[in-house]
Order: structure tokens, then sequence, then C-alpha cells
């Protein structure tokens, strides 16, 4: 079992990388190429943080591993609302933005209101227990919708950052500046890729040691490994005071989860999910993001005391799936 907790952190320690290589090349080459830095943020760094839980969803899919595919979808949800911005909120008080709560109908809608239009219309697509081409294609359509709707609400008069100098590059040097984070980005789905295929099989091994189901233990352990970069990033933001970055990226995460990575993953290899999605999984991720949709709607602020009821909610959760074995 110890060989196979190393290997499961060797996996973590690849996807981090990995995210971390694709990141700052993608970053660099859209600075490059002259794209707005908040273009940038919405597509390549949303994606890149984004990406362990893709890469480990889609290798689980095609090994025939559901459990593990629902379990890291579900399960970096909860821990996201429930770990995270409760870990942040307690490192000091989490300010809400009005653009993360907006809703202006029929077309500007915040990642809030959408992320509560989003989750239960996943959990009723999976509430099945299946996830079939149709249901990928309806929700790879939401995140397209997504996307359009956040890129309406970016100020028109947004321009490149002047302090990147890239893209004013002699051409000698734009084409080098290119090819190196070419190879940053082919380096970085190199480590997603690596790290997807020692998490999966290590998990796997974990879960026949222990005695537990894959489903619990991509709930867990999977979870909450493949969330490391918002972890990070979000305890950061916080520390920083820099509390709308980091209730943006916890929003934002849970988007392109249940979107962009459930979606794609249907869409390459249907998935049929375990039994008990409809009973534990899916009312727990459902109901912890209502009390998100409670805390933040007339609020300002995330304090001190809704974060130790947020971490109290994710023990409570986790205490629920492991008692009953996920």
């Amino acid at each position: 079992m110890l060989l196979d907790l190393v290997l499961f952190t060797a996996g973590v320690a690849l996807l981090v990388g990995g995210a971390w290589l694709l990141v700052t090349g993608g970053s660099r080459i859209a600075a490059v190429l002259g794209m707005a830095p908040v273009v940038v943020g919405l597509t390549v760094v949303a994606w890149g943080t984004s990406a362990p839980e893709l890469f480990v969803c889609l290798i689980a899919a095609i090994r025939g591993n559901p459990g593990l595919m629902f379990g890291n979808v579900i399960g970096s949800n909860v821990a996201n609302l429930g770990l995270i911005l409760g870990l942040a909120a307690l490192i000091a008080p989490v300010r809400v933005e009005w653009g993360l709560k907006r809703l202006e109908l029929p077309l500007l809608w915040g990642e809030i209101p959408m992320l509560m239009v989003v989750t239960p219309i996943f959990a009723a697509l999976a509430w099945d227990g299946d996830l079939n081409r149709a249901d990928g294609f309806i929700l790879v359509a939401l995140f397209v919708a997504f996307m359009w709707m956040t890129l309406k609400m970016v100020p028109r008069s947004v321009t490149v950052d002047d302090s990147v100098d890239d893209g004013a590059a002699a051409p000698a040097r734009r084409g080098r500046l290119l090819l190196l984070n070419t190879v940053y980005v082919l380096l970085g789905i190199g480590g997603l890729t690596g790290g997807a295929h020692v998490i999966n099989g290590s998990a796997l091994s974990l879960a026949v040691r222990l005695g537990a189901s894959e489903t619990l233990i991509g709930l867990s352990l999977v979870a909450v490994g493949t969330s490391l970069p918002e972890l990070a990033t979000t305890a950061v933001a916080a520390w920083r005071k820099e509390s709308d970055i980091a209730l943006g990226n916890i929003v934002g995460s849970n988007l392109f989860n249940l979107l962009a990575v459930a979606g794609p993953v249907a869409l390459i290899h249907p998935v049929a999910g375990p039994t008990a999605l409809n009973v534990r999984q899916l009312p727990a991720m459902v109901g912890i993001t209502t009390m998100l949709l409670v805390v933040v709607m007339r609020r300002e602020a995330v304090g001190r005391t809704w974060g130790l009821v947020l971490l109290l909610t994710y023990a409570a959760i986790m205490v629920w799936w492991m008692g009953s074995g996920g």
C-alpha cells in the first residue's frame, strides 16, 4: 500500500506540474499572439486548472472505471465549495463581486447563477447513472453558451497588457518564444496524461487493498488530488486579500468540471456510473451548491463563520459517503 501512496503522490505531482506548464506555455503563446489578458484567463488558465480532472476522468472512462470518473467530478465540486472555499474564508473573508452573481435576463448571467442552473441539469442527466453522447452534447452546448455569455461581459475596451512586451518582439524572438512555449504546452500535456494514468492505476490498487469502492476513492483522494491547483490558487488569493479571484476560481472550476470535463468525456466515451449517484453523490453536490447560493446572493462576503460551516458540511458529507461505502 505504501508503494501505491507513493505512486499516487507522484501522479498528483505530475498533474500539478503538467497543469503549470500548460498554463504557463499557453498564456505566453497567447501574449505573443496579442490576446487580451482577460481572454487568456477565461480560456487558457481556466482550462489549465481543470485539465487534471479532464485527463483523469477521460482515462478512467476509457479504462472502464466509471466510479472514478463520476467520483472525481462530483467529489471535486464538493471539495471546491466545502473544503477549499471554507479554508479560504477562514484565512480571510471572501468578498463576493457583483459580476459573479449578476443576473440580467436574457443574456448576461454571472457564474454563480449559471452554476445553480447547470448543477441540477447535470444531476438530472446523470440521475440514471449514465452519461451518453446526447448528454455530453447538452453539457458541451451549455459550456459554449457559458463561454459566450462570459465573453459578452468582457468590456470592449479591454486591450493587451502593455507590461507584456512579447507581442511587440522581433519576428525571430517571437518565433523562439512560440517554439519554447509550445514545448511547455506539449510537456504539460504529457505530464497531465502520465499523471492521470498513474493516479488511476494507484487509486484502483488502493481501493482494492483498502476494501473501498473505486467511487469512494474517486470522491476523496482523487477529487482532492486533482483539485490541488484550485486549492493552491484559492489559498494564495485569499492570503493576498484577492478574494474575488478566490471565489471566481472556485465557481469557474465547478462549471468547467460539469461542462468542460464531464461533457467531452461523455462525447468521447459514454459512461455508465454507479447506482448510488442518485442516492448520495448527486444530492450532496446539489445541496452544497445550493448552500453557496444562500450564502453569497445576500451577502457582500463569505465570512469565517460561514467558512467553518462549509468545512463542517464537507466533513459531514465525507463521513456520510465513507460510512455508506461511497
